[in-house]
């Protein structure tokens, strides 16, 4: 689940490109960028050291692919149809979610991780989503909800 969501937000910089948006915003947006890059190499590495650890989405239930597959694409509209300050609100609202699912998933992997190493990895990642959060819900509450 983590796999599906960070390879999607490491291509957010692709988005900046057709986009204007203030430098606030640009930053962390490629913070998150570079971040989920690097986290999905390494959990593409993971499952290939790992067996029992899978990038795959096929284990979820078909309703569920297909479910996030329709947020993708509705999210996709909305971003293009959108603009300013508007489309920046949506953006780091939507980043909120993910860095707020991606950590609680981190937390679960920290309790259900049986080596030293991985669970290591889990709580670096834990630590690492909870700042980038912290960051974007800072830029909210002082650019767009004040």
């Amino acid at each position: 689940m983590l796999y599906g969501i960070t390879s999607q937000q490491k291509d957010l910089k692709k988005l900046l490109l057709v986009k204007s948006e203030s430098d606030a915003v640009d930053t962390v947006i490629s913070e998150i960028a570079d971040y989920t890059g690097e986290l999905s190499a390494q959990l593409e590495d993971m499952s290939k050291r790992y067996p029992a650890l899978t990038v795959e989405t096929q284990f979820l239930p078909d309703v569920e692919v297909k479910a996030r597959e329709s947020i993708t694409d509705e999210t996709t509209k909305v971003f293009l149809a959108t603009k300013g300050k508007d489309f920046e609100r949506r953006l780091l609202i939507k980043q909120l979610t993910a860095l707020e699912q991606e950590r609680h998933i981190s937390k679960v992997m920290i309790g259900l991780e049986t080596a030293d190493e991985r669970r290591s990895f889990w709580k670096r990642t834990e630590q690492r989503f909870g700042e980038l959060y912290g960051k974007v819900e800072q830029l909210l509450e002082q650019k767009y909800f004040c």
